[in-house]
Order: structure tokens, then sequence, then C-alpha cells
């Protein structure tokens, strides 16, 4: 949950890591209505909203004609969401309104809805959902009139920010009679689409009063914390000409901080021990924090391999270990994944290992753009990434973004030992020579993380 900011107190945020980012916090007093197709994560993010008023002291409503209180609590818990305590201090209360069945009891029960607004001084309001409030008015006129009237004009007047939730056909592109398009200041539209791949779910942001949306349609992911959403790189953030802080020695080669490298190792290889030992154990060991993710191996086997590091119990806390299964995860969620590991964690380095795995299972287009995307938002944080990727050293030409990276490294054997050939070095006009990887130091991690990643400070 984020925190609004407390020198702004005429705006509110949804609450939805991300999302609050690429659109900036709501006036308060607004309305805002999500749409969606069933299963899309509407009643989540509802329940997000509420919960980001409740941690900053503003008391909550959540009126729901769908789901009873007791399911409602303990489908929240499992987002790390507490209603239970704040019902107990009397700031938020969950309104039944299961049994509702004839027009004249709905307005019984939306005057009742307004005087507990007054009662608890209620600042934000859920409304799941808005579409059967429209199916229990019994006509259109019925509706619009219950729509205007108890919702725009008894909830604008009263300056409680809220949020009404709105069924959708999955395949349809309309919700609702049409009244809560006009009285809503933004409207939010929560939709998926299976694919060979999995499941991908999307924003599309249709409306919304005084912002000017950079990004109509992003990609969101429902993580044991809620609704969660990839915003998308401010132009301003761009790296333009940016001089890097330090530099990055690896066997003679100098790579950039914010730089991108690609490694394409030779597929009879498991290039793990050369990862982890000479890569990312020495970059923590140099004091920087060092995320690292693989599609080809289980976190307790490389931390298995980090413990025989000399020193390793005093670099712990700096190396973010993680797996990727490839199988169950698509392009749009790695993405996210991407953008919400480095946010949490902060990294100054990212190495991926076997990201081919990825690029297998996906199509080829959509993992062209996660890499660019990934790549441009590290270099403007300074993050320095590095991946691996499984080819014949005559494909590497081939692999998708080979071009791109600003350098490029072919992993072969040699022997009995291994060579680093550089086939690409930003800034550099000649080749490098291959570097010969004595075999004898691919036995233990002391000898290899002494050839591995210096950090150097200009």
């Amino acid at each position: 949950m984020l925190k609004d900011a407390a020198k702004d107190n005429d705006r509110a945020c949804l609450g939805v890591p991300g999302l609050d980012e690429a659109l900036g916090c709501m006036p308060r007093g607004s309305i805002m209505i999500v749409a969606g197709y069933p299963g899309a994560g509407k009643t989540t993010l509802a329940s997000q909203f509420i919960y980001q008023g409740l941690i900053n002291g503003e008391p909550g409503l959540y009126v729901s004609f769908v789901e009873p209180r007791d399911d409602f609590i303990r489908n929240s818990s499992g987002f790390g969401l507490d209603f239970a305590k704040y019902e107990a201090q009397g700031i938020f209360k969950y309104y039944e309104g299961l049994n509702v069945s004839d027009p004249e009891a709905l307005g019984d029960l939306l005057e009742d809805v307004m005087s507990q607004v007054d009662k608890i001084k209620v600042r934000r309001l859920v409304i799941d959902s808005v579409s059967a409030i429209e199916q229990l008015a019994g006509s259109a006129p019925r509706a619009r009139e219950v729509t205007h009237s108890a919702l725009y004009v008894g909830l604008k007047r009263r300056g409680v920010t809220s949020l009404l939730i709105s069924e959708m056909p999955v395949g349809s592109e309309t919700f609702g009679v049409g009244p809560e398009e006009f009285i809503a200041d933004g409207i939010i539209v929560m939709k998926y689409r299976f694919t060979l791949s999995g499941i991908h779910r999307f924003l599309e942001i249709r409306k919304l009063r005084g912002v000017a949306v950079q990004l109509p349609k992003m990609y969101y992911m429902i993580t044991e914390s809620g609704v969660e959403v990839k915003p998308p790189l401010p132009i301003s953030r761009l790296p333009s000409a940016v001089k890097p802080r330090r530099a990055f020695n690896l066997m003679g080669l100098e790579l950039a901080e914010g730089s991108g490298t690609l490694i394409v190792y030779d597929p009879s290889l498991d290039p793990i021990r050369l990862t982890l030992w000479a890569l990312a154990y020495p970059a923590a060991a140099s004091g920087l924090r060092v995320r690292i993710g693989s599609y080809m191996h289980g976190v307790d086997s490389m931390r298995h391999l980090l413990e025989q590091c000399p020193g390793f119990e005093a670099v712990r806390e700096k190396l973010a270990l993680e797996s990727y299964e490839a199988s169950i995860i698509n392009v749009e969620e790695a993405d996210i994944m991407s953008w919400r590991g480095d946010r949490a964690i902060s990294p100054e380095l990212v190495i991926v290992d076997g990201i081919h795995v990825l690029a297998e299972t996906s199509r080829r287009r959509d993992y062209t753009q996660l890499v660019y995307r990934t790549l441009v938002r590290r270099a403007a944080s300074r993050i320095t990434t590095i991946h691996t990727y499984s080819a014949q050293r005559n494909e590497v030409w081939s692999v998708p973004m080979s071009k791109y990276y600003d350098y490029v490294l072919y992993l072969g054997r040699s022997g009995d030992g291994l060579y680093l050939e550089p086939l690409r070095v930003w800034g550099s006009l000649a080749s490098p020579k291959p570097i010969s990887i004595d075999p004898e130091a691919l036995k233990d991690c002391a000898s290899l993380s002494g050839l591995g990643l210096k950090v150097e400070t200009p």
C-alpha cells in the first residue's frame, strides 16, 4: 500500500502499486468507475482503494450486493488487508445488500447507505456493483434517476471519494445502461485474454478528468498483495548521455553502469557457476545490491553454490535470489515482475539466467518488447543488466534484441576450459580478443570470483 502524499490533502490515491504512479492520485470527491470482465480483479482493486484510505485515517464504507461480509473479510485477508481491525475501530463498515429484491427496497437501502456515510463520516465508498443497482431499479429511467440522485448528487455533495464497480460480459466493449459513464470522473476497464502462454490481464483507461494519460492500456497482475500495474516510463526519465558514476570490470572488459549485457553461451554448457561466482558474488562483495533470477535453476540450488563462496554470510543480504517458471508466466507478467522486484529491492545489478527459456515460450514480438522496455527502464535508473541466453555461436545475431544490447559476449568451450569472446563492446571500435578461463578456476568460488566482476569508480 502507498501512503497519500501528506502535502496534497486534496487528492486520494487508489492504493494500487504502479497505477497511482502512472495516473497520479484522483481529486477527493471524485467518482471512479471500475468496469470489467468477471474475475478480472475488480473487487480486489476496490478493496485496495478502501484500505488505502483506512491506513491514512479515512473512514470507509463498502456496499456489496454480491458478497457476504464474512467472505469479503476472509478473501481480503488473503491479500494482506485486515479490514476486521478497522471495523473494530469503527472507521470501516461492510454493508450487505444481498436481500434487496425490489425498487422500493432499493430506495430505502440507498437512504440507509447515505445515513451510514454521515454517521461514520465516510471519506471513501465502494458500491459493488452499480450493475446490481441498475437491475434492481427495474427500468432504465429509474436506474438513471437512482444513479444521478443517490450516487452523483448524494456522494458529490458530501465530498466522498467513490469507486463504483460495473459488470461487463466477456468480449463486450460496453457496460451499464449509460448514465454512470456521464457522472464518472474516471473510468477504468479491466479485461483479460487467453493465449497459449496463459492469461493476459490489462487495464484500459477510458476516461480521467484533468489527467493527460500517457498510456491508455497497461498490463497488470494479481499478486499476493492484490492488483499491481507496471506504469509506463515517463519521457523525462529516458536515459540521455547520462554520465556513469562507476564502471564494472569483467576479466579486462569495462561495462558501463546502466548498460545491458547479453552473454550467449554454448548449449552444451551450464554457466550457473560463472554467473554466480564470477558475476553475482564479487559484485555483492563490492557492496552492490544484486538481484539474480533464473529460468533454469531453483533458489535452493543457487544458494547452495553461493554458500561455497568465502565470506558469503557477510554479503547474503546483498543478494536477492529468484526462480521463474516460464510455462506458467507470460511476458506481460514477466515485465511486471521485473518492475515490481526492482521497485522493492532497488538493485544496482540484475542478472537473469537462462532467459532463452522465456523466449522459447513467447511470441518473438512480445519477448522483444519486454527486453526493450526492461533495458530502457533500468538504464534510466542506472541499473546494470546481464542476461544469459543459450545458442550456438553462429546464431548469436539471431537472438532477439542481440543487436540492441550494449555488450554481447559469447561463452564457449576451449579444451577443458572456457573462453569469453567479446562480439560487441559499447564505445569501442576495436574488437577485444577472446578471454581464456582456466579450467582450474571453475572448480571453486574463490578462484573464479578473483577473476570476476570488479566495481571501478571513475
